[in-house]
């Protein structure tokens, strides 16, 4: 390594096996030691690095962007670390506070006597502390720290805070609202999290109503865990739009009621998937009333949880699956965009439902998806292929959805780039400003792939997100499926389509 950057020295642990009680306990808290002093390491690096790209683009431009210079600092030191560009920042953020401001929380964290993560707390309880009394706030920090876990600092900083400066209160909660968001997080087998951050009394209120409703459901008889009722019961009040009759009984809290005397709202769109492709149900929905026949819904009462009035939400939920699992020729995963692989039965399942299709040609022999227009302009059809296929902005490490993503010529169009499969690639608006200005440069050597070099000379690669099992054999006929089309060498992208694309954010970066 050229210059003074060198690890000078050399460290092994050796006959690990072999070690006692106490020899191990000791190793053990010296690691930790380590840790730390390799995490003060990397802060100061990063904020090293932030320091080059701001002198960097100060000389390269000739004008001082703060901004777009951290921006670019950011992004180089999430692609080295492999991190997505919010918690890249947030570190090098917390880089440039401690090796700045707080000082003194470095040099602890530095001799291995507190870790990141406590660090991370006295920046964060530092915020809107005035200038000068906040060496001695720190220093009342770092000595509420000694001996406390990560979960028990944090309570005693933020008392610590909130009895020597409430004013500062105000100030943190107005800017923690501005944070309101939400997003999901797949989970494994057909899962995932639906989370929302919102004000803490909100959150309190909503909580109680779904766990007054579920108690009320079991108080009736439903077999159901309160935490499956709970999720049944938001699951239903989003999904069900306008419920015809609702009158002003309807309110939130108490237990959960069906209107008028129809089924319980919702019953046909919660239903549970058996397994089989009959579709048939294990439970009817958490609004259906399970002592009535027929599934007759009770009458609002006073407290009833309502769905909502007004129009349903319309969306478009797109699936990508080969003719021959569509059609039950084999039991290949399908892909549901925004999640990944799903199961043969959902897909045919959100195939019998589906209001609009789009069918892609795909070639037999390579796989690829075949060209669809020499225009600038993307078609349609080729926009929800790149959609499934790149379910994200291409930059390394970016994880903004590609529905509210930008589709880009790799080889711009004014340069001779065609608008085909193996020349487009999502890119969230930030990185495509940062590939459009010169900074980041990109190439597609073959369809789906993406190489980029970045503002340092490193190289990265990206990978399209999709792909299929190549086609085998010819499908059976389209019999009863709305004229969707069938034969080798076929895919079906399916749309539920009930209304305009939907957005959905993945969670929020979060420096770990």
């Amino acid at each position: 390594m050229a210059g003074s950057a060198v690890f000078k020295g050399s460290l092994t642990l050796e006959a690990a096996e072999t070690f006692s009680q106490d020899e191990a306990g000791t190793v053990l808290t010296r690691l930790d030691q380590l840790i730390q002093w390799a995490q003060a390491q990397q802060a100061r690096t990063l904020h090293r690095i932030h320091t080059l790209f701001r002198e960097e683009y100060v000389q390269g431009t000739g004008t001082l962007d703060p901004g777009m210079a951290f921006s670019l600092a950011a992004e180089e030191a999430a692609a080295i670390l492999h991190l997505p560009t919010g918690t890249a920042a947030a570190l090098m953020t917390e880089a440039g506070t401690l090796c700045t401001t707080h000082t003194a929380t470095l040099h602890t964290l530095d001799a291995g006597q507190i870790s990141y993560g406590h660090a991370r707390i006295v920046v964060d309880q530092s915020q809107n502390i005035p200038s000068g009394q906040l060496p001695a706030f720190e220093a009342d920090l770092l000595t509420a720290a000694a001996g406390q876990t990560r979960a028990q600092f944090q309570v005693r900083a933020r008392r610590l805070r909130e009895n020597h400066y409430p004013q500062t209160i105000v100030q943190r909660q107005r800017t923690a609202f501005d944070r309101r968001t939400v997003w999901v997080q797949p989970e494994d087998d057909g899962m995932s999290c639906f989370s929302a951050l919102l004000p803490a009394e909100k959150a309190q209120t909503f909580f109680h109503h779904l766990t007054k409703a579920a108690r009320g459901e079991q108080a009736h008889g439903d077999p159901r865990t309160v935490d499956q009722l709970r999720t049944d019961i938001l699951s239903d009040l989003l999904e069900s739009g306008s419920r015809a009759g609702c009158g002003s009984s309807c309110h939130p809290g108490g237990t959960v009621a069906g209107h008028g005397n129809g089924a319980g709202a919702g019953a046909a769109r919660n239903d549970f998937d058996s397994g089989t492709d009959s579709g048939k149900a294990r439970h009817s929905g958490p609004l259906q009333d399970k002592r009535s026949p027929g599934g007759k819904g009770r009458g609002p009462k006073n407290g009833a949880v309502c769905g909502g009035h007004g129009a349903r939400a319309r969306t478009e939920i797109l699936v990508l699956v080969t003719a021959e699992t569509l059609f039950g020729a084999d039991e290949q995963p399908a892909e549901l965009h925004g999640y990944g692989p799903i199961s043969p039965q959902t897909a045919r399942r959100m195939a019998r439902e589906a209001a609009k299709w789009t069918p892609v040609e795909r070639d037999p022999d390579s796989g690829d998806i075949l060209r669809v227009g020499r225009s600038r302009k993307v078609p349609a059809g080729l926009r929800r292929y790149l959609r499934l296929r790149d379910e994200t902005c291409r930059f390394p490490g970016c994880r903004t959805n590609a529905v509210i993503s930008e589709i880009d010529h790799t080889k711009p169009w004014a340069q001779g780039g065609a608008t085909d499969h193996d020349n487009l690639e999502h890119l969230c608006r930030r990185h495509h400003l940062f590939k459009t200005e010169g900074f980041w440069k990109a190439r597609q050597p073959s369809p789906g792939v993406i190489e980029w070099t970045s503002p340092g000379g490193r190289n990265y690669r990206t990978e399209a997100h999709v792909t299929l099992a190549r086609d085998r054999g010819e499908a059976p006929a389209a019999s009863g499926t709305g004229g969707i089309p069938s034969g080798a060498g076929g895919e079906v992208l399916a749309g539920r389509m009930v209304g305009a694309p939907s957005e959905m954010p993945l969670p929020p970066d979060r420096a770990q």
